[in-house]
């Protein structure tokens, strides 16, 4: 049978017994550790709704659900402080009053699997999380190692823009109008509008690049970097080198998401939300 060493006593917080506490030795601040626990609240169920969504039932060992013949949950956190037998860690998904049945510390030559997300682990978030919406064809859009998004408008800039170190002013910019479904581009600058809400966690970062379509046809793409927490319809830059004619809804900038080391505070920033 397994024996508690701790409890759950705070939302981040767990307290190792007191007959255990040398176990505590050589644990560190920044440490990152798997905790195991005892899900003493959830059922014995073979049969769950992942996620909680009731249209969908799959077996147990095919879902993280607490509701298990075993109710074993496992997390991989990050040590914030250590208060004699009282570990504070980055986040923790248990209720107060959880028994604490093992801590082990991460290995990365073990246990790492990745930091960039595959195309199966994105279509996993887009379906259980919603990491992307308002997107036009998820078959066609996810990529290996991506996601394709597509083209809503296109803006040129007008004036000039301001930058300090805490604030900016932005130019102005004049909507550049499609001739059905297309727009044609000469050579510029110019903002593109993408249709796909992104809706990052807080364990995820993106990077963009151009299509490989895009940039034989002499554009590039100009982004910065999609913050954990970020919530929004993005914009990026686009440099046309050469005149080209653009679709609406083409399919030019790929995102990659990369998986951070632990949990962040979210992205809360003056873009946050924009274009919804």
């Amino acid at each position: 049978m397994l024996k508690p060493i701790g409890y759950v006593v705070d939302e981040n917080t767990i307290e190792i017994l007191e007959e255990y506490e040398d176990g505590i030795e050589g644990l560190e601040e920044g440490m990152s550790i798997w905790i195991l626990y005892n899900l003493h609240k959830a059922k014995e169920l073979l049969k769950v709704h992942p996620h909680g969504d009731v249209r969908v039932v799959r077996g147990v060992f095919a879902t993280r659900s607490p509701n298990r013949p075993n109710r074993i949950g496992m997390i991989l956190a990050t040590i914030k402080k250590i208060e004699g037998r009282r570990i504070h860690l980055d986040y923790l998904d248990a209720f107060v009053g959880t028994p604490v049945i093992d801590i082990k510390p991460y290995v990365e030559i073990y246990d790492c699997v990745g930091f960039v997300l595959s195309g199966d682990q994105i279509r996993k978030r887009i379906e259980y999380d919603r990491l992307i919406e308002g997107y036009i064809d998820l078959d066609v859009q996810i990529q290996p190692n991506g996601f394709d998004c597509t083209l809503m408008k296109v803006s040129r800039l007008k004036g000039f823009g301001k930058i300090e170190f805490q604030s900016k002013e932005l130019p102005e910019v004049e909507e550049v109008p499609f001739d059905g479904d297309w727009v044609f581009l000469s050579r510029g600058f110019y903002r593109a509008y993408l249709n796909e809400r992104i809706n990052m966690p807080n364990d995820l970062i993106a990077i963009a690049r151009p299509r490989s379509t895009l940039v034989r046809c002499g554009v590039d793409v100009l982004t910065a970097v999609w913050d954990a927490g970020y919530v929004g319809r993005s914009e990026v830059g686009l440099v046309v080198h050469n005149d080209v004619w653009l679709r609406r809804n083409a399919r030019i900038v790929q995102l990659i998401f990369l998986k951070l080391s632990e949990r962040t505070k979210p992205y809360s920033g003056s873009y946050q939300f924009e274009n919804i």
